[in-house]
């Protein structure tokens, strides 16, 4: 079992992602601010990240940037998760993220980026 930070300013979100994850067998952890999730990396210790682009508090490129910096995450999977595709995917890469996902995400899309960083489901 792998724990996943889920940062989404929208509730629904991550609620979904969490019964999402749960299914495959993983534990999941919500913010809903960058500022949420920056005091959730003090108890919480993720296998992998999934971040909104578009937060409350602070864009979610600038969040993994700073993720990215931090000892604690400099090298934890972070995968960018948004209603906009192609046009942001480059940059996304360029602040250090994992990988990019496109809202609305399905089983499937969230098992496959976490097996291709080693992040196997045990659930169905």
């Amino acid at each position: 079992m792998a724990t996943i930070l889920i940062i989404d300013d929208e509730v629904m979100t991550v609620q979904m992602l969490t019964a999402l994850l749960k299914i495959m067998g993983h534990e999941a952890v919500g913010a809903n601010t960058a500022m949420q999730a920056l005091q959730t990396l003090h108890s919480v210790q993720p296998d992998a990240i999934l971040l909104d682009i578009m937060l409350p508090d602070v864009n979610g490129l600038q969040l993994c940037r700073t993720l990215r910096a931090h000892a604690r995450t400099e090298r934890t999977p972070i995968f960018m998760i948004s209603a906009t595709a192609p046009p942001l995917i480059a940059e996304a890469h360029a602040v250090g993220a994992t990988g990019y996902l496109v809202k609305p995400l399905t089983l499937n899309d969230i098992r496959s980026a976490l097996a291709n960083v080693g992040v196997a489901s045990v659930g169905r």
